[in-house]
C-alpha cells in the first residue's frame, strides 16, 4: 500500500511539473504572424456616403485590408516585444453626367477618391495562458507611426488633383490576441481589439 501511495504521489508530481512547464513559448522564442483584418472602416464610410445619393453612375467602392505582419521576441516566458506593420487602402470611383444648361451637350466625367495608411508600431505583449503546449493568449498594446494619405482626381478639367496627409500620423492598438499551434512551428492567430489591424483579424503564425 505504501508503495502504491508513493507511486501515485510520484505520478501526480511528475504530471504537475510537466503541466506547469508546458507552454507554447519561452524566453528567446521568435514568432511571426501574418494577418488580415475586418472591417475596413473607410470602405464602409464611402459606401454609406455615396450608395444612396442616386447621382453617381457606375459607382464602385473597393479596398484592401487592413492587413499586416507582426514579429515578436520573447524577452521572458510571459513577456514579448515586437513590431507590427499594417496597411490598408480604400478607393471609390464613379461617373457624373454634367449638364451645362438647356440646349447644351451633357458631359460625363469620372471621379476618383482614395485613402491609404501604412503604420509601424512597437508592441508589448503579456501572455497570460499557462499549462498549454499549443494554445497561447495575450494582452497587447502597441503605438507608433501611421501615415494616412488622401487623394482625389477627375477627368473634369476644372476639378484638378488633390493629395494630402493626415495631420495625426499615429498608429496604435490595444486588444487581446490568441494563437493555436498545430505543431511546433505552424499555427493560426486571431486578434480582437481597437486600432491598427481592425476590430477583428486573423491569419497564420510561425514559430522560429
Amino acid at each position: 500500500m505504501k508503495k502504491l501511495k508513493l507511486t501515485l504521489i510520484g505520478l501526480i508530481s511528475m504530471f504537475a511539473i510537466n503541466t506547469t512547464n508546458a507552454q507554447v513559448f519561452s524566453e528567446g522564442d521568435k514568432i511571426i504572424d501574418v494577418y488580415y483584418g475586418f472591417p475596413n472602416l473607410y470602405k464602409i464610410a464611402f459606401k454609406t456616403s455615396y450608395a444612396n445619393s442616386g447621382q453617381e453612375l457606375n459607382l464602385n467602392v473597393g479596398g484592401v485590408g487592413p492587413l499586416g505582419i507582426r514579429g515578436e521576441y520573447m524577452v521572458a516566458d510571459k513577456v514579448g516585444v515586437g513590431v507590427d506593420i499594417g496597411f490598408s487602402n480604400t478607393k471609390i470611383t464613379y461617373q457624373e453626367n454634367d449638364n451645362f444648361g438647356e440646349g447644351s451637350e451633357s458631359q460625363i466625367y469620372e471621379y476618383n477618391y482614395n485613402t491609404k495608411k501604412l503604420g509601424v508600431m512597437v508592441t508589448f505583449n503579456y501572455h497570460f495562458v499557462e499549462n498549454s503546449d499549443n494554445f497561447d493568449a495575450y494582452f497587447t498594446l502597441g503605438a507608433g507611426y501611421g501615415n494616412r494619405t488622401f487623394g482625389s482626381s477627375s477627368t473634369d478639367p476644372d476639378f484638378g488633383t488633390v493629395t494630402f496627409n493626415s495631420p495625426f500620423p499615429v498608429a496604435a492598438r490595444v486588444g487581446v490576441g490568441m494563437r493555436y499551434f498545430f505543431n511546433e512551428n505552424i499555427g493560426v492567430n486571431l486578434g480582437i481589439g481597437l486600432g491598427q489591424g481592425g476590430l477583428l483579424n486573423g491569419g497564420l503564425s510561425f514559430k522560429l
